[in-house]
């Protein structure tokens, strides 16, 4: 979704014709901030290890640095969206007054928006007002000043949105609000931290406790979420091809690359070569 412009600090994505296969099939990461609207099929996603499905009327919002990984995309998913920088957004003028209208890209907030017939409308015509702008010759007198704008009226209208769905203010039980943290936690600190004491005693629990409260709500224990956490930055460690197996198992703080290679391969049924020669 709009990974063709990522190099831009702004760019507005759209697809509106059959999807004939994924557009990244493997975990990525970007420095952008995204946000896509679904305006017909559906989208299957890994958000840091989490699972989401995005359908029609629903607004997907990906801050930077989380690793995504699409899982399948419809044929007939049509979307519209943008990305950009903290530059761009510098620039823009937008966060030095108006900061909290970014609730929505809350580490707390959830990911999927679900928006009526209406919502969906007025925000595409927004994005698509950004779209055709974006789209003109940069000495177009006022290009500039029109994304801006149009930015700045997008973002408003997702805050207001988002405020009306009370979407960060809904309703947790502690032992949600405790998986929560762990998966906030996790990302920061996995790489040289992935023993359940660590977590338990940022949180002030005991580590039994971690380990079955994350066992109630999802189903997985929290050694199997530590270790999908460094499969998966692993993965997006080798995509890049000027990294070495063996600086990739260093990045990753294992003692050997024969040590992370057998656990790699315990993970994926793959090793690390065998998995980078089939992207």
């Amino acid at each position: 979704m709009g990974e063709e412009d990522a190099e831009k600090d702004f760019y507005v994505f759209e697809r509106n014709k059959e999807l004939q296969r994924l557009p990244v099939n493997y975990p990525y990461r970007s420095d952008h901030f995204t946000i896509v609207l679904v305006t017909e099929g559906n989208a299957r996603l890994k958000l840091n290890l989490i699972d989401y499905l995005v359908e029609k009327h629903n607004l997907l919002i990906i801050s930077p640095n989380d690793v995504r990984q699409f899982l399948s995309i419809s044929s007939n998913c049509n979307y519209i969206g943008v990305g950009f920088t903290q530059d761009f957004l510098m620039h823009s003028g937008l966060h030095k007054k108006n900061i909290d209208a970014f609730d929505f890209f809350s580490s707390q907030a959830k990911p999927v928006v679900k928006l009526g017939e209406n919502n969906t409308e007025i925000l595409f015509q927004l994005f698509s007002i950004l779209h055709r702008k974006s789209s003109l010759r940069e000495e177009v007198f006022f290009r500039d000043e029109f994304i801006y704008h149009g930015f700045s009226a997008l973002i408003f209208e997702i805050a207001f949105l988002f405020r009306k769905s009370n979407t960060v203010h809904l309703k947790i039980t502690r032992k949600e609000d405790l998986v929560m943290r762990f998966m906030k936690l996790l990302p920061l600190h996995f790489k040289n931290e992935r023993g359940l004491k660590f977590y338990a005693d940022l949180m002030f629990i005991t580590p039994k406790y971690l380990t079955q409260t994350i066992k109630q709500i999802t189903g997985k224990t929290a050694g199997d979420f530590i270790d999908e956490m460094v499969i998966m930055e692993a993965k997006v460690l080798l995509n890049n091809f000027s990294k070495s197996i063996g600086q990739v198992a260093e990045e990753l703080n294992f003692s050997d690359q024969f040590y992370f290679s057998k656990f790699f391969k315990k993970h994926t049924g793959t090793n690390p070569s065998d998995y980078r020669s089939s992207l």
